[in-house]
């Protein structure tokens, strides 16, 4: 039976429509290890380095990259809770000429008065007395046995050269997740205008938003961006650090395999009505759930070719694993008249690959372009 007009998938294109004024935005949950970070960070500055980034700015984005991420890995809470999911929460969100770097771990209630504190003192404080407090600060000598008692919120505020966002959600009497986010601008000679740029708290609020949805449909990645080539690298670099490396590796070639069919169906087939781009605007989502990971693209087409590609997925999933060969061999001496032959080879391929039905939604953007969500799940083991 078909995989027909998938409701369940219609959030993806809610995700794409608040994300799309983003020119990237890169959202992780699950376990922060030193090897992710080395990823994410790869993952950043192959970004940077392509849209030609200033020295500058690349180097205090960098920074508080680095500073949030080993924020996690020091001063994450671990409770020994069934009921209480301990993954952290990380985001580079990049809009006009400004950054926003977000992360997220859970703390213990008892330590968030202090942490309040601390943070109210450091937006209170302009650029010359944050200096002072950093070597009050070292001088006394107050350290824990995790790190420097602020010193990294201090110096982020310092980098950035703007407040610092935070916030508390309670999970119950003993933790809460805590939320923080800096914003990295360029000089203030070349900072591009933002109406949005007051609007740093508010965003927080979005992301806890987003970081709730996540946990509702079982994700560990999205990535939004104008995809190139470069960054299609980046992608399975970083798809690798949330696969399992107990898979045996004929499985995790065919899991590649697949997340390259689809980032290759928005690089090659998407529609964008700004040709002049070099990327193809979309989205990327990995999830896992009861024993499957479900890998999630989305992007525009044009309305007039929507029932061309609904017709491919259709055949395909109709058709047997027997069936299939034929297919595919069918589509290979077709005309590529409508620019879709390629796509049509990558659907049957990945049914083959997946086992599984391929589910996929379309969504009136307007009268010239629809979204396409196209989602496939294959077992993790």
């Amino acid at each position: 039976m078909a995989a027909n007009n998938d409701n369940n998938l219609f959030y993806i294109f809610g995700l794409y429509r608040q994300m799309k004024h983003y020119t990237l935005s890169y959202i992780y949950r699950g376990d922060i290890s030193d090897n992710l970070t080395n990823k994410i960070l790869s993952l950043a500055e192959i970004d940077m380095e392509h849209i030609s980034e200033p020295a500058t700015l690349r180097k205090k984005v960098y920074f508080i990259m680095v500073e949030s991420l080993q924020n996690i890995t020091r001063h994450q809470e671990l409770p020994d809770k069934p009921n209480v999911d301990s993954s952290s929460f990380f985001v580079i969100q990049r809009l006009g000429k400004d950054y926003y770097i977000t992360s997220g771990n859970i703390v213990e209630n008892k330590k968030i008065e202090y942490l309040k504190s601390n943070l109210n003192k450091i937006n209170s404080l302009d650029k010359e007395h944050l200096k002072e407090y950093y070597k009050e600060i070292l001088s006394q000598g107050e350290f824990s046995s995790k790190g420097g008692a602020g010193l990294g919120f201090i110096e982020m505020a310092r980098k950035s050269g703007n407040k610092l966002a935070y916030d508390f959600k309670k999970i119950n009497d003993e933790f809460s997740h805590f939320y923080f986010q800096t914003a990295v601008s360029l000089p203030d000679s070349e900072k591009s205008v933002h109406p949005e740029r007051d609007m740093h708290e508010g965003r927080l609020k979005w992301l806890e938003k987003v970081d709730k949805l996540i946990v509702e449909k079982n994700l560990n990645l999205i990535y939004q961006v104008d995809f190139t080539q470069e960054s299609l690298i980046g992608i399975l670099s970083m798809t690798e650090g949330n696969i399992g490396n107990t898979q045996e590796l004929v499985y995790r070639k065919k899991i590649f395999s697949i997340i390259i069919e689809l980032l290759q169906n928005i690089y090659k087939h998407a529609d964008d009505p700004d040709a002049k781009k070099e990327g193809k605007s979309g989205i990327f989502l990995l999830g896992e759930k009861e024993d499957s990971y479900f890998i999630t693209t989305g992007n525009l087409v044009l309305t007039s070719r929507v029932e061309t590609i609904k017709n491919r997925l259709d055949e395909v999933n109709n058709a047997s694993f027997k069936e299939l060969d034929i297919l595919y061999n069918k589509i290979m001496m077709m005309d590529d008249k409508d620019g879709q032959k390629g796509a049509g080879l990558g659907f049957s391929d990945i049914k083959l690959k997946s086992g599984n039905d391929i589910r996929y939604h379309f969504s009136t953007v307007d009268a010239d372009y629809s979204f396409f969500e196209i989602q496939v799940k294959l077992p993790t083991k």
